[in-house]
Formats: structure tokens, C-alpha cells, sequence
């Protein structure tokens, strides 16, 4: 089933708890952490091709607040981001930037020239090549992975599934966050026509030769829910609902379907809401957290409409956007953009639309990008007529604040993106400095620091002035930091950096398994000592031999690390309780660790 709670929204920080083994990390002097925090990418970067420059529409301020040179964009290419990276995605080359950095870190060939579909989820974000049936994972686990046949339209749902329908044959995959390959749990009834959405986070399969609505889990389909219209085959469908709703594009009959989902968890549904469209050539529609947002390309207007129809506003594109086209971004608004990157459109979840120009400041020699705060713009709009279903966005003004304090006060938004964060190892700690983030209106109060490594210590969070140190980190894992600044209006777009923890060879000595070995080493007093390394090189053979203070004389033995770097192992008999016993390890190249001394102990 869907759940009770599947009308609300997925929030801005999914609060992750997770079992940490050994020592928790810690910010020093700070609080007790928590475990660690995923924080859902907020905003929007777009890029500039005729300038070589990628931005950053900050999505809750509605501003530009970063900017990166990226030399040799090409035409059309999109722009997509993950926890640390933006990458700018073009027809022969992707292009990896570090969003704190704000320099080129790679460069990726796509698998084929085709222009992809973009997905911004968890452990993402994605790249999908419908007519190759390929997808590309970009982040830190980049993989390019065989879908098998011509896809459909792709969703994805808040824990990082990806979910795919093969066209042809009507199956419908996934791909779970971090996987290496898909599964294909379920299929469509032989010659169906449908798509893929999602209703408050769970995958959703609309069927438009059955008219039915179907429950997708890794099980595979839940039962039938009739849709209660006729849905031609042709029929475009949202990636989400809007506030329950499944909007559903006709384009042949200019409709908008509106399909309360209410179903699929058991409860009565209302009847479908079916909204005519003014004469136009419109794209698959979107959602934002709440709306429907329709891309007019014939009349470059975006429509916006509320969940139960009604139409929040007609927007004009700005004049001279090329190829305008909409985006869900992982915050749940939409933003539309062009290919020439000059404006930017921010469709919040209640139907609001802000037009962000896309303005940078030229980097000084030297420099790879800059973080902006330029004042946002006052917009003032007319109320809209009582009890006009079609009401259009009314004349939109825009004043400066400085040249009219009075009558139009700046409103305070959160903070933008912290700038020049960075994470230096420092032995078995590492610290973590940043800039100051643009206030937007209101002082910055504090900054949120958390951390977290899918191979190491489960991570922490705190909060701090304007550096951290993080103690504790385990050798060789690399953490993800993400920090992210407070005023009284918010917490704001959260800035991300990695740090890869040097390796820091260990080794440890304690009592293994009791047994005799001659007459002189006897049980209980006599054992083995049981040997531990960590830390060091991989699949590498090390000398390894017990020292003691007692007369003891043992030559060791070769031993072969596994591939991370690890090896344990009972070994060297020993009988005389209260004396002490140390390894030592001699590695191929000279270098030597010891262990601590342990007493030895009558087993």
C-alpha cells in the first residue's frame, strides 16, 4: 500500500539513521552527533555556452549565487548535480565540476551521442538514453549501465530507485540506489501502451489500454485501479503527482487530465478533473511540489495549475530563450530553462513563478568561478480575480531595493551556498574550513556541518563558526561534508566536499585460542596470539614476527594482505603469563610498525 501519509511531501533533510560501527567521528568541542544527513540537492545550475560559464539559481532566494568557467560548453547541453559535482552533459562530452571547487575536475564520454533524459535522485544523479536503452550513474560509484531495450519516459523515487519501462515488451525495471544492474520485477499486459510516475514517493505504473492506475514495487504490480476516463495511447504522463493527483496530457484533444490517485491506497477516489487548453504544442508536463506546470512551445507560455485544476497562472517564456524546457529538480520545484542559458524560471510548489536572469560577474584572472549574492528582486502581483478559474500571472514589477527602501523592503531568505568549502586530511582527523555564505537579507546565525562514508564510521553532524575539525575518521575511508548556513529566515543551499582519509597502518596483539603446543608451552597458560592489521597496503606480503620480554624466540612468518588492506590471523604459541608480547611488521620497502604491548594472561 501507498500509506496514510502519502499526500505529504518528501521534506528539504531526510534525517538517515544508520548502525555505526567502531568510533562514531565528532566535531571537536562540538555536540554529541547525530548520524549522518542526506540533504536533497536544492536549486538549479544552468549553463552558458556563448559565455563558457555554468550558474547556480538558488531555488528558495530565487538569485544567481555561483558561477563556474567551464571552457568548450557545447550547444544544448544540460546541466545535472550530485551531493559534491555538477556535471555539464553535451551530445560528445560530460564534464565534472566540484560544486565547492568551482573547477573542472574530469571528463566522461557518453555512451552515445543521444540527448538524455536527466534524473536528479539519490546516489545519482542519472543520465537515461531511451533510444540506446543505456544509463549513466555519475557520482562518486560512475557506471554505465544496459537497460536492454528503447525506454520510456524514467522516474525516480526519494530513496534513489530509478524505475524503467522497455517500451516494446512493456516490462518495468529498476534499478536500486548504488546497484550495478536492474531488475525487472514486473510487465504490462502484452500489447499495452502506459507510462511510469510517481504518487508520494511510490513508483506508479498508468495504464492507457486498460485505463487503469497500478501500485510499482520491487514485488512488482498491485492490483488495478480504474482511472475512470478513456487515456489515448499517445497520452503524456507526469513524473509526479500533484498534491495526489496524476496529471495526464492529451495532446490530440488538448486536455489535461487530472486523476486523484486516492486508489491506490484503498480510499475512494474523486472523479478525474479534465481541463481544455488554449491551441498549442505542448511538452510532457511536469510537477512541482503541489502544481502541474505545462511548457507551451508553440506560444512560449508556461501554464501552471493546482492539483484540483485550478490554473494558477499563464507566464510568458522570456523573449529570445532558446529551446526553453522544463526540469524537476530534486528540491520538487521546476525550472525552465533555455539552451542559451540567459533566464531561468522557478516554479515553486504552490504555482509562484520568479523569472531569475542569469547574470555573472567576469572571474578575475586566475580564477575558476565565483560564489554571487546579488539582491533579489521585489515582485509585486496583482490578486487575481475572484472566481476565475483560468486567471492569468497579472503584470509583474520589479523595483531595486536600494532606490525604494521604503515601499519595497527586501524580504530575508536563507542564506546562499557556503563558498570555497574544503576537507584536509590531518592525521586521523581532517578539518573543514569554508567562506562566508551570502546572507540574503538576514546575518548568518550559524553553519550545519555533517559528514557521512559508506565505508567508514557512520559520521555525525554539528554545527560550528567557520571552520570544524572532525575527529575520529576511520583510515582510508572518504567522507562526504556538507555544510550549510542559517539565518532567522532558513537554513540554505548546503555546500559538499569530500575528503579521502590517508591510510594509517595498525596493528594489534591479544590472546587467541588456548591449547598446548610442547611440553614447555602448556594449556591453560600456553596460546596463540591473535594478530590484527589494518590500514595497510593491499595485497601486499608483509614480515611478520612476535617480540616479548620474556626469553621467546620466534622467527614469524609471510603474510599477504587482502585487497583492503587488512589481514587477521591466530599464530606464534605463548605460555608465560605476565610477560609482555608485541608484532612487529617489516613491509617491502623497508618501513616497520610495531604494535602496543600486551601482558600475556592465563587463558
Amino acid at each position: 500500500m501507498v500509506g496514510t501519509g502519502w499526500r505529504r511531501r518528501v521534506p528539504l533533510v531526510l534525517v538517515v539513521i544508520a548502525c555505526a560501527a567502531g568510533v562514531v567521528a565528532a566535531v571537536s568541542a562540538g555536540t554529541r552527533p547525530t548520524t549522518g544527513l542526506d540533504f536533497l540537492q536544492d536549486g538549479h545550475w544552468v549553463a552558458q555556452p556563448a559565455t563558457g560559464q555554468v550558474f547556480h539559481v538558488d531555488g528558495i532566494a530565487k538569485t544567481v549565487d555561483a558561477q563556474a568557467g567551464v571552457a568548450g560548453i557545447e550547444p544544448g547541453s544540460q546541466v545535472v548535480q550530485g551531493p559534491t559535482s555538477g556535471y555539464v552533459v553535451g551530445d560528445s562530452r560530460i564534464v565534472e565540476f566540484g560544486k565547492s571547487s568551482l573547477r573542472v575536475e574530469s571528463t566522461i564520454t557518453p555512451p552515445t551521442g543521444e540527448r538524455p533524459v536527466a534524473v536528479e535522485a539519490a546516489g545519482g544523479p542519472y543520465l537515461v538514453y531511451r533510444e540506446a536503452g543505456k544509463v549513466v550513474r555519475l557520482g562518486e560509484r560512475a557506471k554505465t549501465i544496459a537497460a536492454g531495450d528503447v525506454l520510456g519516459e524514467p522516474v525516480a523515487t526519494p530513496d534513489g530507485t530509478l524505475w524503467l519501462h522497455r517500451v516494446s515488451t512493456g516490462v518495468l525495471c529498476l534499478l536500486p540506489k548504488d546497484a550495478d544492474r536492474i531488475s525487472c520485477p514486473a510487465a504490462a499486459p502484452s500489447g499495452h501502451t502506459g507510462a511510469l510516475t510517481t504518487v508520494g514517493g511510490v513508483a506508479a505504473f498508468v495504464d492507457t489500454t486498460s485505463d487503469v492506475l497500478r501500485r510499482l514495487s520491487p514485488e512488482g504490480l498491485g492490483d488495478p485501479v480504474g482511472i475512470g476516463l478513456d487515456v489515448p495511447g499517445e497520452a503524456r504522463v507526469a513524473p509526479a503527482d500533484a498534491a495526489g493527483r496524476v496529471a495526464v496530457l492529451d495532446p490530440g484533444g488538448r486536455r489535461l487530465h487530472l486523476l486523484d490517485a486516492a486508489g491506490l491506497d484503498g480510499r475512494p477516489a474523486e472523479p478525474p478533473v479534465t481541463k481544455a487548453l488554449p491551441d498549442g504544442e505542448y511538452a510532457a508536463p511536469t510537477a512541482s511540489d503541489g502544481s502541474v506546470v505545462l511548457l507551451d512551445e508553440a506560444r512560449g507560455a508556461l501554464l501552471t495549475y493546482s492539483g484540483d485544476g485550478r490554473q494558477h497562472a499563464e507566464t510568458p517564456i522570456p523573449a529570445g530563450t532558446v529551446e526553453p524546457r522544463l526540469f524537476r529538480g530534486e528540491d520538487e520545484r521546476v525550472y525552465v530553462d533555455g539552451a542559451d542559458g540567459q533566464q531561468v524560471l522557478v516554479v515553486d510548489g504552490d504555482g509562484t513563478v520568479d523569472r531569475v536572469p542569469v547574470v555573472g560577474q567576469d572571474p578575475a584572472d586566475g580564477e575558476p568561478g565565483r560564489h554571487l549574492s546579488p539582491p533579489p528582486p521585489v515582485i509585486t502581483r496583482e490578486p487575481e480575480p475572484p472566481g476565475n478559474d483560468t486567471s492569468v500571472l497579472a503584470e509583474e514589477r520589479t523595483s531595486t531595493p536600494e532606490r525604494n527602501p521604503q515601499r519595497n523592503p527586501v524580504p530575508a531568505s536563507p542564506p546562499g551556498m557556503p563558498p570555497g568549502l574544503a576537507a584536509t586530511p590531518q592525521g586521523s582527523t581532517a578539518r573543514v574550513t569554508w567562506g562566508a555564505a551570502p546572507p540574503n537579507g538576514a546575518a548568518v546565525t550559524t553553519y550545519h556541518v555533517s559528514w557521512s562514508s559508506p565505508t567508514g564510521p557512520g559520521g555525525g553532524s554539528s554545527t560550528a563558526g567557520n571552520s570544524a575539525v572532525l575527529n575520529g575518521l576511520a583510515s582510508g575511508a572518504t567522507y562526504t561534508v556538507t555544510v550549510v548556513a542559517e539565518n532567522r529566515a532558513g537554513r540554505g543551499t548546503p555546500a559538499t566536499t569530500r575528503v579521502t582519509m590517508p591510510r594509517r597502518p595498525v596493528v594489534t596483539v591479544t590472546r587467541g585460542e588456548t591449547e598446548s603446543y610442547n611440553d614447555t608451552c602448556k594449556a591453560p597458560e600456553c596460546g596463540k596470539m591473535r594478530v590484527k592489521l589494518t590500514g595497510f597496503e593491499p595485497s601486499t606480503k608483509y614480515r611478520i614476527r612476535p617480540e616479548s620480554t620474556a626469553n621467546y624466540d620466534n622467527d614469524g612468518g609471510t603474510y599477504t594482505t587482502d585487497d583492503d588492506g587488512a589481514y587477521s590471523f591466530q599464530a606464534f604459541h605463548f605460555g608465560k603469563v605476565g610477560a609482555q608480547v608485541w608484532i612487529v611488521v617489516e613491509g617491502p620497502n623497508g618501513e616497520r610498525y610495531e604494535s602496543a604491548r600486551y601482558t600475556w594472561e592465563s587463558g
